[in-house]
């Protein structure tokens, strides 16, 4: 299987797979995630980043922008909702981390001193994703947004894989839940790896803002399609004549019940890797919209045309 790493004019290699890898087990895989199939994710998410990059330099083009913003990605998601009101909430986030540590080096390098933008209110301060966000949801959808079943679904089967670890277990499970896209840099420069990784020979001018949308939707595409290859299992445990087939046994259950919602069996040992077959099936059904007509895999697509971006 072809890996499309990149690298950059030192001829150094960039790739993110052993941030997927862990990913992909905190969102419910085995431990040991198969090996070709965080190879075939790690492309998809590329593919799709770099896509989107081209979409996004064509609209700073044409407002005459000089570098690619936060408001041209948020522009490719703004007929979804939902991805906006994680957007939103994942920058209230952002701003309490930065927030709390801002006031920590405050205190204790600099006791009584007044930052800029506290001594002079006229200083022009950077727009945020929340910004944008509010200026492209014109009805204000995003606001009534008061409850997330799919970030509800994935907190229950973390809560069912984790109910009977052991401490280093759930240590290292820990671990693999706080993965993401960012670099191991701080704040300020976290995303060096992943402007690398997207932009290695330096085609597009991609402000910092836009860097911190890109990271959450590359993190997005990865728990979309983790998501969707525990539907493909549902699907292949249904009989004919059983609609109810599918419900019984192995690891997937009523979604609606709080008690089995998602995984029966607790812990995490029996978890099957996801295979190279189901990711591609995962594919073949998100960009076929006449195909899966119900649950995850209609709930992105177009009655004409498939929506290009899975995180999208």
């Amino acid at each position: 299987m072809v890996s499309y790493f990149t690298i950059d004019g030192t001829g150094e290699v960039t790739n993110f797979q052993k941030e997927i890898s862990n990913m992909m087990h905190g969102f419910g895989d085995n431990p040991n995630p198969n090996a070709a199939t965080v190879v075939l994710v790690e492309n998809v998410v590329l593919q799709q980043l770099r896509t989107m990059l081209q979409e996004a330099s064509d609209r700073s083009i044409m407002r005459g922008a000089k570098a690619i913003s936060n408001c041209d990605i948020i522009f490719l998601i703004r007929k979804n909702k939902l991805k906006l009101k994680r957007l939103h909430d994942y920058q209230i986030k952002l701003d309490q981390i930065e927030k709390s540590r801002q006031v920590t080096t405050t205190e204790s390098a600099m006791p009584g001193i007044i930052l800029d933008d506290e001594k002079d209110p006229s200083i022009k301060k950077r727009r945020t994703h929340i910004d944008f966000i509010k200026e492209f949801d014109e009805a204000d959808e995003v606001s009534q947004i008061k409850f997330d079943s799919i970030d509800y679904l994935r907190k229950v089967r973390a809560a069912k894989i984790t109910e009977s670890m052991s401490f280093e277990k759930y240590e290292a499970y820990h671990k693999a839940r706080c993965s993401s896209f960012r670099s191991s840099y701080g704040m300020g420069k976290g995303f060096v790896k992943l402007e690398k990784w997207l932009n290695p020979t330096k085609e597009f001018k991609i402000t910092l803002s836009a860097l911190e949308v890109l990271c959450f939707l590359a993190y997005e595409t990865v728990a979309e399609i983790v998501d969707a290859v525990f539907f493909v299992r549902q699907d292949a445990k249904k009989k004919n004549g059983d609609p109810f087939s599918k419900f019984e046994g192995g690891h997937f259950c009523n979604p609606v019940s709080l008690n089995n919602a998602v995984y029966i069996k607790s812990g995490y040992e029996g978890v099957p890797a996801i295979t190279v077959a189901e990711i591609r099936e995962v594919l073949r059904r998100y960009f076929n919209p006449r195909v899966g007509m119900n649950g995850l895999f209609y709930r992105n697509m177009s009655i004409d045309l498939p929506v290009r971006y899975i995180a999208i």
